[in-house]
């Protein structure tokens, strides 16, 4: 972030003092507005781009916090001073209102469906903010150095991974946490998944390098720019993301395309481009044992196999429901019931947010979602029209079409990167495309209308009120409630994987952030599902009334159901603690449902199996079950016990 200078502080404090008390209370509102905005985005992208719960909590505290501050400023504007609207900020509405209804009406797990709309919401909300607030040189300097420290730091860490420490982990410190082995040999920066700091780097290359190019700046305005340009692509390639990798390269191609004076410039432009990128990739592939990884099964013909898998599933789900989809955030609760053979990763989205849209909103979401992602790139791309004509806005930060157009291009390879990941549901990155988007728009005057007074107020007391309640009776609780139950189901299936850590502690520590968990948001049923399992785990460390104890789970499980009774696993805790009441044919009724569920799934195989296992005249039944849970997952550990177990002599 741009530090003030001292002659710029003292310039800010003379103007503070010859302006009328409410004009310097706006004007120092905005200052804190813009700062936190700053801080707001900077700090949850450091914090693994912000997806876990703990990290939400703060981030939904700022961000509707800045949007009550938003509301109060307009609220204490004097009335001679006119507020702006621009009305660019209504194209996202209908899909928010349609997004909500499906929330309440649709989604088969609301406590996920409220979640992924809270940060529909969250984006929208940075979008209007950096719309209308901080429209000043030194104020839009804040965040334009804001994402040069980020993307600098991400280039930084990028290169450690690569070079110094391959298994480091942004909070691994804190949480003893690090890099996944799926991801050794990639970067990924300050996020957990090299994928998504490719999304940050796409969104600014284009930019610096638009920057590098205009002969207009000074030189060493153009050496800086260029020279980070370089770093940005450096650390794309370091982090392997050849969805990343991609994406980039169309976009300068088409930049390319749209930059050239006449088309023989165009076309040489185009030539050059590609030339450059098809070089650089055969360097990569021939002296980068980690490139050649990436790049080599696509000279082969041989395809990933994981993703074409996922979203076929997605094609299934808005199959089924073709108009509506299967409500908010219903990817992944209906995942089970598509999954494919041989299948065991549990994927939350489907690795195309175009895809993920349609299963889950059906065509009717996807086009107002769509409409409105169009109707803004429109706006962009007439904005960098204005601006190569020449008619742009006096005192506008990006006044030159070159600057308008890298900024277009970014939010372009950042479109084109979503057919292959999920950058929109990583609250960074959402952050990050709508203030680029902000950024692009918010300086042009034919967008822009002057709210009347007594509108004005009006919207901001609504602003700050909504955003309060929105904060203190939903987004609070409910990240606060997921926070305990992540942490704490996060350590008891670390110790059933790998037999770490001491069994009494981890299950009553997970009794009791389950407990935590459902006081604090009753409507989340994944918590009334784990507390039920650590229930049931909780005989295993202290014994006590086994029939009691399943009553208990049976009456928490319950509760998950009532939530969400389209959750295999659901009925699977439900099964389990009816057989510890010796209550065998009510338990065989949930394992069934949940295997009519989820009918490839190894893990409700494995339970059902068990379950038959515990009675001598069904062991036939139960081989049965467990070879099929293993003709699912041949490497199921688990369930080659349980075989040996069946078919060894009493």
């Amino acid at each position: 972030m741009t530090p003030i200078t001292a002659d710029q502080g003292r310039l800010l404090t003379r103007t503070l003092r010859a302006q009328p008390p409410r004009e310097q209370l706006f004007i120092f509102g905005e200052w804190v507005l813009v700062l936190g905005l700053a801080a707001t985005w900077a700090g949850t992208t450091l914090c693994l781009g912000g997806y876990l719960a703990e990290t939400m909590q703060v981030t939904a505290w700022a961000v509707f916090g800045l949007a009550m501050l938003a509301g109060a400023l307009w609220l204490i504007r004097p009335d001679s001073q006119p507020v702006p609207l621009n009305w660019a900020v209504l194209l996202p509405v209908p899909f928010l209102l349609y997004a909500l209804a499906s929330v309440l009406w649709l989604a088969p797990a609301q406590w996920l469906a409220w979640r992924e709309w809270l940060l529909w919401l969250q984006m929208w909300i940075i979008f209007g903010l950096g719309l209308h607030f901080g429209r000043g040189r030194r104020h839009t300097w804040v965040l334009v150095g804001t994402f040069i420290l980020l993307g600098l730091g991400g280039v930084m860490l990028a290169a450690y991974q690569r070079y110094v420490d391959p298994r480091w982990l942004m909070l691994g410190w804190v949480h003893g946490w690090t890099q996944a082995q799926y991801f050794l040999g990639r970067s990924a920066g300050m996020f957990g998944i090299p994928n998504s700091l490719a999304g940050l780097l796409e969104l600014m290359a284009p930019l610096c390098w638009a920057l590098a190019l205009m002969r207009s700046h000074q030189l060493k305005v153009r050496l800086f720019c260029g020279g980070l340009g370089a770093l940005l692509v450096f650390a794309l390639v370091l982090s392997g993301s050849r969805g990343g990798w991609i994406s980039l390269a169309l976009t300068f191609l088409l930049w390319a395309l749209l930059a050239g004076r006449n088309w023989r410039r165009r076309l040489v432009g185009f030539t050059l481009i590609f030339v450059l990128t098809a070089v650089g990739l055969g360097v990569l592939d021939r002296f980068s044992v980690h490139a050649h990884e990436r790049i080599q099964p696509f000279l082969d013909g041989r395809f990933e196999l994981t993703r074409p898998m996922i979203w076929k599933v997605a094609g299934q789900i808005w199959s089924d429901h073709p108009w509506l989809g299967g409500g908010a955030a219903a990817y992944n609760v209906l995942f089970d019931q598509y999954r494919p053979r041989g299948f065991t990763d549990e994927p939350i989205w489907a690795h195309n947010d175009y895809l993920n849209t349609l299963s889950d909103y059906g065509l009717l979401g996807f086009a107002w979602w769509l409409l409105a992602a169009l109707g803004l790139l429109a706006f962009g791309w007439r904005a960098v029209e204005k601006a190569r004509r020449g008619e742009v806005s006096v005192g506008a930060f990006f006044s030159h079409w070159s600057e308008r157009l890298g900024l277009f291009l970014g939010l372009t390879a950042f479109a084109l990167h979503l057919a292959v990941d999920f950058h929109t549901k990583i609250p960074a990155l959402a952050m990050a495309s709508a203030l680029v988007l902000a950024l692009l728009l918010r300086d042009e005057a034919w967008l822009v209308r002057p709210m009347r007074p007594a509108l004005r107020r009006r919207l901001g007391l609504a602003l700050a009120l909504g955003s309060l309640g929105v904060a203190t009776q939903l987004a609070a609780p409910l990240y606060q409630a997921e926070a305990h139950r992540y942490s704490a189901r996060r350590l008891i299936d670390q110790y059933a994987a790998t037999g770490r850590g001491e069994r009494r502690l981890i299950t009553l520590n997970a009794l009791n952030n389950f407990s935590a968990a459902v006081k604090i948001d009753p409507t989340n049923g994944q918590a009334w599902a784990d507390l039920s399992y650590a229930t049931v785990q909780t005989w295993h460390v202290k014994a006590g009334d086994l029939r009691a104890l399943g009553r208990r789970a049976e009456q928490q499980a319950d509760r998950a159901l009532e939530l969400a009774p389209l959750m295999a696993e659901f009925w699977v805790r439900k099964g389990v603690a009816l057989d510890m009441q010796a209550r065998p044919a009510d338990g065989e009724i949930c394992f069934k449902q949940a295997l009519q569920l989820a009918p490839r799934s190894r893990d409700w195989w494995y339970y059902y199996a068990y379950h038959l296992s515990e009675w001598p005249e069904r062991k036939g039944e139960a081989l049965r079950a467990v070879e099929t849970s293993l003709s699912l997952d041949p490497s199921f550990s688990t369930a080659v016990l349980l075989r040996q177990q069946l078919v060894a002599p009493r």
